[in-house]
């Protein structure tokens, strides 16, 4: 009985790795996946201080600039003469709209976003941490 060489190959059997080898990869890969958590976890944390530390520095440097504008001087008005206000509302909006300090604003609304960015990666990965003990 004459066998060719693919038939051969085909009736092979894997080998198994030993268990102990097993053991070692698996080993191996939960302390490479445990040191990348750590790892986003680090510039999750440092993601958050850079942010806040920017929140912090943009409010120093335009919150002044932001309370300071007219925006606010004409927001009261809607408390002192409320009348006024609705009778004349659609200039009174146009000229809320033309005082809004944009700038400011938006100075200081980049470090929230990216606050809240920081926030949405470390909890994600806080989560897949903990999914990945449990299991």
């Amino acid at each position: 009985m004459k066998k060719n060489l693919h038939q051969i190959f085909k009736e092979l059997k894997n080998p198994e790795p030993s268990e102990k080898l097993h053991g070692l990869i698996m080993a191996k890969i939960e302390k490479l996946r445990e040191r990348q958590v750590k790892r986003k976890l680090m510039w999750s944390r440092l993601s958050l201080a850079g942010s806040f530390g920017a929140f912090a520095l943009a409010v120093w440097g335009y919150g002044n600039a932001f309370l300071q504008s007219d925006f606010w001087m004409l927001l009261r008005l809607t408390l002192t003469d409320a009348g006024a206000v609705f009778k004349n509302w659609n200039d009174f909006f146009f000229s809320l709209a033309e005082t809004f300090p944009v700038v400011s604003a938006a100075i200081m609304l980049v470090p929230v976003i990216a606050i809240l960015f920081s926030l949405s990666v470390y909890f994600k990965v806080s989560q897949n941490n903990y999914n990945l003990r449990l299991s």
